[in-house]
């Protein structure tokens, strides 16, 4: 899309730059999702410092998410796709379980998001002044371009850094070879080796 600007992943083996670093980090922020259809995590930096991070998922004080229970809108018979902002589904985004760890006082910094933000996302951000937003990928097109062009009238900056995931592999376990000297024996080597 015209006015995103795509950053590239450094080659394998190298170190990560700052931005690979963090989106690497909401891609692991992910990983703690309970929603069944979509994970999604989410990091918020200022001056390449980890604020705060999120992921999907239901509240705090709703007991069973949909990991465990299945999805609350096709319990209710409902198509997943077709039922989008139908107000049945009980999960918060993880841009917004991040922003509730920050203080109205950090402005301008940087959101990574494993998922391009839906509307209702990004207008918090904006109000929160967000300065850039560095996605992994987008989940719906309709969506993208209300919120993309929102987004540029609030003169915010968006990147898409889609990680690959031998990329995501390489910046976890291709390490310099002073990683290994810190196991002692050559027993613990050969399992850490024959691991990675």
């Amino acid at each position: 899309m015209k006015g995103i600007k795509i950053l590239d992943e450094r080659e394998l083996g190298t170190r990560p730059s700052w931005d690979e670093y963090f989106m690497k980090m909401a891609i692991d922020a992910s990983s703690r999702s309970s929603c069944k259809h979509v994970q999604a995590g989410a990091v918020i930096v200022k001056d390449n410092q980890t604020i705060a991070t999120g992921y999907n998922g239901v509240p705090k004080r709703i007991k069973d998410n949909c990991l465990e229970i299945g999805c609350r809108k096709e319990l209710k018979g409902l198509k997943y796709e077709e039922s989008l902002d139908s107000g049945e589904c009980y999960g918060v985004h993880a841009e917004m379980n991040a922003l509730r760890h920050i203080t109205k006082n950090i402005k301008e910094f940087t959101l990574y998001t494993t998922i391009f933000p839906c509307h209702k996302c990004a207008k918090e951000l904006v109000s929160y002044e967000v300065g850039r937003i560095i996605f992994k990928s987008t989940y719906s097109e309709k969506e993208v371009h209300g919120t993309f062009e929102f987004l540029t009238e609030s003169n915010v900056e968006i990147c898409e850094l889609d990680l690959s995931p031998e990329r995501v592999y390489d910046i976890d376990f291709n390490r310099p070879k002073v990683f290994f000297a810190v196991w002692s024996s050559d027993e613990q080597k050969r399992i850490l080796r024959k691991l990675l």
